[in-house]
């Protein structure tokens, strides 16, 4: 067959651009059918991949139960008001208010409001409304950001998850939680749990929180347009701050009412009254007015409560540090506080006042307890506290104690072991090889020895010498076990100041002392020789009622004979009244005090301690950077530590009930001779004192004539005493111990005419500068040597 008959069947050939146009259209349906193809096949991998993603999150769920969500929230602290019962006080929180309320005292107008606002088809779906979640998804795809669409149960997965991540994965996770939640708790109880964990702005979670803030109620007593303004908030905390932006606010709040209408949840009327209402609302800003403090700082008693349970939550609950933080600020504690508030306002009012070191940089810490242990009061620095939880110098600061270590170290062990009496005889020279390299020690503050002297003198003198030769004589390790062991002294060096003299002689130890520590050793001398582990707090109760902490039955430790505490006291008491003593400055008009005073070399910390029959205080002051109180200074600041121990000590005191040491019965008083300790026999022209001494253990009596004193001792000559008659208590005692005068005082010299200190600071082998304030009492006329008469068969105890 020709070509050209071909031609008839086939068609004649195409040529120029028809051809080409045709070739172009056969390529390009193949490539659009190829397109087509991949694209299918990869829309069913991308199918099943979705499916298989999504698939993977159907048994997402959280992890929290709904029913132990209490233990988020805010813990409670209750102090006894003046007729004992207990009122709270403070919350405690970190960055959240959280106070839980169970649904049923939730007010119905505050969960419709939420759900009309929030969820209107809360109670049919089952924790997704499918149609606003593909809306919200749509918006996520196309625009981006933050999509909303979420129901009050997926609001209450992110709120409880912390989950906030802007993504498909976060959404599809919420999605599944929220289903599941949905199936294992009922509309209720995740109602409940919502209106208790939501963001209502600042720093409140959940509705009671918010109404405490913003309207000063408790949210069952809240109206329907305070609940409507609460509801208006979650959408965005910031914008609807009720506080911040009052009129954003109401704009919502009149939108959540419009939303209850239509739904018809209220009524015309109802929703009539409460427009009403809105255009007249105040939102007052203030918490709870049941609560007695609302401030987010702390004082430094309740810092110190804080610190106290957390270690004390470590030890009975086995848990760490972290844990026990939480647990006081989430953990729903209800904390029944020891704070005596009148003395920790008494403290307060004092250290804030304008009778204070006129140079601001002069710290102190202060400590007050009763003599079973409850800590009445402390305050942890001069200064506006800025913050919780700082750096206390009663609690947490370690500081030579100087002197004051003198009756818990060395005269209270030694009396109590029997080496000593009231009016034994001490030698108040130098100690042999007392600092390195052999050299003799230490100095006194009043530049001299003075030979044998009584006990009753050297503890009222204050002398160095006598303390360390004590030391010496009932050895270092004896003290340092006594401080550690029945004292509980934590901080000091076994190495050093078991073996060193000064330390416990003198309080020259490497490291220091807390004025908790200090004030909880010299309950010993109020109270029949007891130590009691000073306590802030009663109990705690956990979120259940269930009681996880106690104090109520805290037993002391007989850690001194009831003997040896009465001798102490006694001899304590010189320190304040008698006309050599160096702690004048603490007398309280009226009280009986005992006491003693400590500063260390170159005046660089100053301290009183004692106590008066309701309690038993420690004062500590100086410069955070440790410098001289004296030298160089416009006046002697080392006299202030006695002088603010006694002023707060007297406002604590001021109206209360007198009250007098009770003494033990074997202890018996006697007219010792003040040249050799021993009791008097006869008028032989002697010097004499009254001394205080256990019955059966009496010194020996002797009748010879007085040895003639040296020259020394005569600078410090003493005049004679007689006991006083019962009428003259009170006229007696001196009103105004500033404007007394004394001879003598432990800094009354002038700073270019005391001696050098051999050693600063930390060495451990100071010379135990004291104090001297210069304006203490000397006894009025018919006071016996301590400066007070104790009424006979006086049998009240301490502290009432």
């Amino acid at each position: 067959m020709r070509k050209t008959d071909l031609n008839k069947y086939v068609g004649a050939p195409e040529t120029g651009r028809a051809a080409s146009a045709s070739i172009a259209v056969r390529i390009a349906l193949k490539g659009l059918y190829s397109v087509i193809a991949v694209l299918a096949v990869a829309g069913v991998i991308v199918l099943v991949f979705l499916t298989s993603f999504i698939l993977g999150f159907r048994n997402e769920s959280i992890k929290m139960d709904l029913n132990n969500l209490k233990l988020n929230y805010t813990s409670f602290i209750y102090v006894n008001d003046d007729s004992g019962q207990p009122v709270e006080y403070q919350r405690l929180y970190s960055s959240e208010n959280r106070i839980w309320v169970d649904y049923d005292k939730i007010p119905r107008n505050m969960k419709n409001a939420m759900v009309a606002i929030e969820d209107k088809r809360f109670m049919e779906h089952n924790g997704v409304d499918w149609i606003r979640t593909a809306g919200a998804v749509t918006t996520l795809v196309t625009k981006g950001g933050s999509y909303g669409g979420s129901t009050i149960t997926q609001q209450l997965v992110k709120n409880i998850t912390g989950d906030n991540e802007v993504s498909l994965t976060r959404k599809v996770k919420e999605i599944f939680r929220a289903v599941n939640l949905d199936s294992r708790y009922s509309k209720e109880q995740i109602l409940e749990a919502y209106l208790n964990v939501v963001n209502y702005g600042s720093g409140c979670q959940g509705v009671q929180a918010a109404a405490n803030l913003y309207f000063g109620k408790d949210i069952s007593q809240a109206s329907l347009a305070e609940c409507a303004s609460i509801a208006a908030i979650t959408q965005n905390p910031y914008k609807y701050n009720p506080l911040n932006f009052p009129e954003n606010n109401k704009t919502r709040q009149r939108l959540v009412l419009g939303e209850m209408l239509n739904q018809q949840m209220i009524s015309q009327d109802e929703y009539n009254s409460a427009m009403e209402e809105s255009n007249h609302m105040v939102f007052v800003g203030r918490k709870d007015e049941n609560v007695v403090n609302d401030s987010p700082v702390w004082n430094w008693y309740i810092d110190a409560m804080f610190e106290d349970i957390v270690e004390d939550l470590q030890t009975t609950q086995g848990i760490s540090k972290d844990k026990a933080v939480y647990m006081m600020y989430h953990g729903g504690l209800k904390i029944y506080c020891a704070m005596d508030q009148k003395a920790q306002n008494a403290a307060e009012e004092v250290v804030s006042g304008d009778n204070m070191p006129s140079d601001p940089k002069i710290q102190l810490g202060y400590y007050m307890m009763d003599y079973n242990g409850r800590v009445l009061a402390t305050v942890g620095r001069r200064g506006e506290k800025a913050g919780n939880r700082l750096l206390s110098y009663a609690t947490d600061s370690q500081r030579q104690p100087g002197s004051s270590i003198k009756p818990i170290a060395s005269y209270g062990p030694a009396v109590d072991m029997g080496v000593i009496n009231y009016s034994s005889i001490l030698p108040d020279e130098p100690v042999d090889n007392y600092f390195a390299g052999g050299k003799p020690g230490p100095n006194n503050w009043y530049k001299k020895f003075y030979g044998p002297i009584t006990v009753q003198r050297a503890l009222e003198i204050s002398s160095n010498a006598a303390a360390a030769q004590l030391v010496k004589r009932i050895s270092p390790t004896t003290s340092y076990r006594f401080l550690t062991d029945q004292l509980h002294f934590t901080h000091l060096n076994p190495k050093t100041d078991s073996v060193q003299i000064a330390a416990m002689a003198i309080g020259g130890m490497n490291g220091g002392v807390t004025v908790k520590e200090m004030t909880a050793a010299y309950q010993m001398f109020g109270n029949g020789g007891q130590y009691n582990k000073p306590y802030t707090y009663y109990y705690v109760e956990d979120h259940d009622g269930n009681v996880i902490l106690d104090n109520r039955q805290n037993t002391g430790t007989q850690v001194i004979k009831s003997t040896t505490s009465t001798i102490m006291n006694r001899l304590l008491r010189n320190v304040v009244y008698g006309s050599e003593g160096t702690g004048g400055g603490a007398a309280v008009s009226g009280w009986e005090v005992f006491g003693k005073t400590g500063t260390t070399d170159e005046d660089k910390d100053s301290w009183f301690v004692g106590g008066t029959p309701y309690a038993v205080a420690g004062i500590w002051t100086g410069y955070e950077t440790p410098k001289s109180l004296s030298y160089g200074q416009k006046e002697n600041y080392t006299k202030w530590a006695a002088k603010i121990w006694r002023n707060i000590m007297a406002k604590y005191l001021d109206g209360k009930k007198k009250l007098y040491f009770r003494y033990d019965s074997n202890v018996v008083s006697a007219t010792f001779r003040t040249d050799n300790g021993k009791l008097s026999g006869a008028d032989v022209g002697a010097p004499t004192k009254t001394g205080w001494y256990e019955r059966g253990n009496m010194p020996e009596v002797d009748t010879s004539p007085p040895v003639s004193s040296s020259p020394a001792s005569d600078i410090l000559s003493e005049p004679e005493q007689s006991e006083p008659e019962n009428s003259q208590w009170e006229t007696s005692h001196p009103s105004n111990p500033e404007t007394s005068s004394k001879p003598g005082g432990e800094n009354s010299s002038p700073a270019s005419s005391r001696p050098s200190s051999s050693h600063s600071q930390g060495n451990g082998n100071g010379n135990g500068n004291e104090n001297g304030n210069g304006n203490g009492d000397e006894h009025g006329p018919g006071q016996d040597d301590n400066g007070l008469w104790v009424p006979p068969d006086t049998e009240i105890r301490p502290g009432g």
